[in-house]
């Protein structure tokens, strides 16, 4: 009689496993996309949300592949790019986002979780093996809940759970792992506020920073191995947010990116504080795609005055 009952409750789980297994995620589109067009590509794009909406792939006239991603670190960079490194045959150029909070940070929350199923990269090691093996033990709680209604209800749209987006819109398709953001600028005074002592506490908290730096820099030297250049970029901030974040930070930041380009011998493009027209963003710490589109044309103009470039 237990049984009887118990075999609906196991086919009902059983379904939500497949379908959990078959959700698409930006990281699951994006390591697809790299293996059906890693060949071809030259320019690799890394990096958090200021990359992955900053850098568009698609005004480059090298053949160039965005696979930043929101909140994404620099230690997810190194191993998405390791794995993929044997099949992108004709890498030349891999565009390093360093920002204000880049070198005091490796754990992605959440997000572990997704670039696991999306990469197979396991957060040092870190992941229980029920998660591993089941995406019900993963994707949990609101978050499963809000998967299995985007099903019921056949829309695909930019949602929030547990207070992060989740940075999917398939009304949008992907193009050289790129999605656009849109609309803005949306700078109020409260909300500058608060991303900037967001990115303070984060900073303010790490003890990370000795152990970053020295997985980036094994990084960089893997690259220069494979006569693959590291370029270090650091994308365009809104003028009011900038000026909020803690200044001795930014200054030791200055110096450890120094110390690296002399250490290795590469370049750092620095838009930090380019005076980006306000329309160009699309919150204070994010372009939008005419912003993008504005600093893709330069970066990609700089990647021609490099030797080598065509």
């Amino acid at each position: 009689m237990v049984l009887l009952f118990a075999i609906p409750i196991i086919l009902i789980l059983l379904g939500c496993e497949l379908f959990l297994r078959k959700m698409p995620t930006s990281y699951k589109i994006k390591n697809a996309q790299i293996v059906a067009s890693g060949k071809s590509v030259e320019v690799l794009i890394l990096g958090n949300s200021h990359a992955t909406y900053g850098l568009d792939p698609r005004i480059f006239t090298h053949t160039a592949f965005n696979a930043a991603a929101l909140n994404q670190s620099l230690y997810f960079d190194k191993r998405i790019t390791l794995s993929h490194i044997d099949e992108m045959t004709n890498l030349k150029y891999v565009l390093v986002s360093i920002d204000f909070h880049s070198l005091y940070f490796s754990d992605e929350g959440i997000r572990n979780i997704w670039s696991y199923y999306g990469y197979g990269i396991d957060y040092k090691n870190s992941l229980p093996a029920t998660t591993k093996h089941s995406y019900l033990f993963g994707y949990k709680g609101p978050l499963l809940v809000e998967f299995l209604k985007r099903s019921l209800n056949k829309k695909y749209s930019i949602v929030k759970a547990l207070d992060v987006d989740l940075d999917i819109d398939f009304n949008e398709p992907f193009t050289d792992g790129y999605i656009a953001k849109l609309g803005g600028p949306d700078v109020a005074e409260a909300g500058i506020r608060d991303r900037a002592k967001f990115f303070n506490d984060i900073v303010h908290s790490s003890h990370e920073r000795d152990s970053v730096l020295r997985d980036l820099q094994d990084f960089l030297g893997q690259l220069k191995q494979r006569n693959i250049t590291p370029i270090l970029i650091t994308l365009p901030c809104y003028g009011p947010y900038r000026d909020l974040l803690d200044k001795k930070v930014a200054q030791q930041n200055e110096v450890d990116i120094h110390a690296l380009c002399e250490k290795y011998q590469i370049p750092y493009w620095n838009y930090f504080t380019m005076p980006v027209p306000l329309d160009c963003f699309s919150n204070c710490d994010h372009l939008n795609e005419k912003g993008a589109t504005l600093i893709s044309k330069d970066v990609d103009h700089r990647l021609d005055s490099l030797k080598g470039g065509k």
